[in-house]
């Protein structure tokens, strides 16, 4: 069976606003400008009308892409345990409907795949794939038509998931073979973006470094393809994979991945030549063999993790104020009605979704890779940084990048003198020197900033 390597997606990383009606023709676009071999459509926390994968079945149609066969749509559900019941039944029921529609009109089907996002457990593996399986069984007895059924892609977005990541892809084997499905292919999402949010950027690019790993001794051991996606944006923070600058490193970090995502911010706030070079890198470094880390990397990525939460949890709440000001470009619910858990000590801090957290932070002048300042002393006073730098490469390069939206000026009034002193202090440990333009500097001074947050994502080259 054909994977797809390129899968355009729907984030509101860019500064252009899509909407929701512009869809369908940004979706053809990706097949065709983009070179994408996969569509998602994402109905996580999203207004995404439950017709849009028909319709971009019908629009392909028309245009007389190979859809099914070389070009795949793959709707993102909602969770079960985390939006209302409804949201997810329908979604489920757009991709079946669209693979109706693929079937009569071009004899394959369109939707191969449906994601969950935010797995955390093996009963909601099994709730949607039972859903799937009895919608499936009364269209086909009603309509008297036969439509395969949709496998599910677990999207695994903490570093304890990736952790343990085998659990996830064994529960989902025994779930498939539990309802009769028979596979020699499973699809494992791995997200960079959430992670980082609840752990940080050192935490969550080792756990999914560890997690490609594991995945591709899990092939082996089981006979089976095991083919993982990788999702990650363009600042650091986010991955890295669709920045033209760091990308030919990080598909070095990440080796071992079979798709990965092309966001919005490379597609709309880069020049297409810029887009061109990262899809070229993407494409040329798929299904390398992965780098296979010590097994001491678990307890590093739980001392990132717990250094990252500690340091960031004084200023949540600040940032949480930022992040309201951020303009929306997709059609998203609120973050106040679906956001992210933040695990702090004590009570769990509600906080923004992972581009507008992001966001945030680069609108208090601190790029949120720089949160990792104080375990980056920490390593060092240990004499364990160049450990952590073997284990990823380029590091470095990313804090460099970086540097030209660090405005210690800005951090200091926005957040407080503690936090640019640690920063700082990392920065001399890494041998970067700060040097942001002064067109940056001057928009990030203005007040209110709320008026010059687009203007500070092209500057940028991505929202968040």
């Amino acid at each position: 069976m054909y994977v797809p390597k390129l899968m355009c997606t729907q984030h509101p990383d860019a500064t252009v606003r899509i909407s929701v009606q512009e869809e369908v023709d940004e979706a053809v676009q990706a097949y065709v400008t983009y070179g994408c071999d996969e569509v998602m459509v994402d109905y996580e926390g999203k207004l995404t009308p439950y017709a849009q994968p028909k319709d971009i079945v019908l629009q392909a149609y028309r245009m007389g892409l190979p859809l099914g066969e070389r070009f795949f749509i793959t709707p993102r559900v909602p969770n079960p345990f985390l939006e209302d019941f409804d949201r997810v039944d329908l979604s489920i029921e757009a991709g079946i409907i669209a693979n109706y529609y693929s079937g009569k009109l071009l004899e394959v089907q369109a939707v191969k795949w449906l994601i969950l996002p935010m797995v955390e457990d093996v009963e909601a593996i099994k709730l949607v794939q039972k859903l799937t399986k009895k919608k499936l069984e009364a269209l086909n007895e009603v309509l008297n038509v036969k439509i395969e059924p949709m496998e599910l892609i677990p999207l695994i977005e903490d570093t304890d998931g990736h952790l343990r990541v085998r659990d996830y892809a064994v529960g989902m084997l025994s779930v498939l073979k539990e309802f009769n499905v028979e596979t020699k292919l499973l699809r494992v999402f791995l997200g960079k973006s959430d992670a980082a949010v609840k752990s940080g950027h050192i935490a969550s690019a080792l756990s999914i470094v560890y997690a490609l790993s594991e995945l591709h001794k899990l092939s082996h051991h089981l006979g089976i393809r095991v083919e993982p996606i990788v999702g990650m944006g363009v600042p650091p923070f986010r991955g890295a994979l669709n920045n033209p600058e760091l990308a030919n490193m990080i598909v070095q970090r990440y080796r071992g991945y079979s798709t990965a995502t092309v966001q919005s911010a490379v597609r709309y706030d880069l020049p297409y030549s810029d887009y061109q070079r990262v899809r070229e890198v993407i494409l040329a470094n798929a299904c390398s063999t992965p780098f296979n880390p010590p097994d001491d990397v678990v307890a590093l990525v739980d001392k990132a993790a717990k250094t990252y939460r500690e340091f960031v949890t004084k200023y949540v709440n600040f940032i949480q104020k930022v992040a309201d000001g951020i303009p929306a470009t997709r059609e998203r619910i609120s973050w106040r009605s679906y956001g992210r858990i933040f695990p702090a000590q004590g009570e769990p801090i509600s906080v923004p979704r992972a581009i507008v957290y992001t966001s945030a932070w680069y609108a208090c002048g601190i790029p949120p890779a720089y949160l990792d300042a104080e375990f980056i002393i920490r390593v060092h006073r240990r004499d364990e940084l160049d450990f952590v730098l073997k284990l990823l490469p380029g590091l470095e390069r990313e804090w460099v990048y970086d540097s030209r939206f660090y405005v210690r000026s800005v951090a200091a009034k926005r957040l407080d003198d503690s936090i640019v002193g640690k920063v700082d202090e990392a920065l001399d440990i890494m041998g970067v020197k700060p040097e942001p333009s002064e067109t940056y500097r001057s928009l990030l001074e203005l007040n209110p900033l709320e008026r010059h947050w687009i203007t500070l994502g092209r500057v940028r080259g991505f929202l968040g």
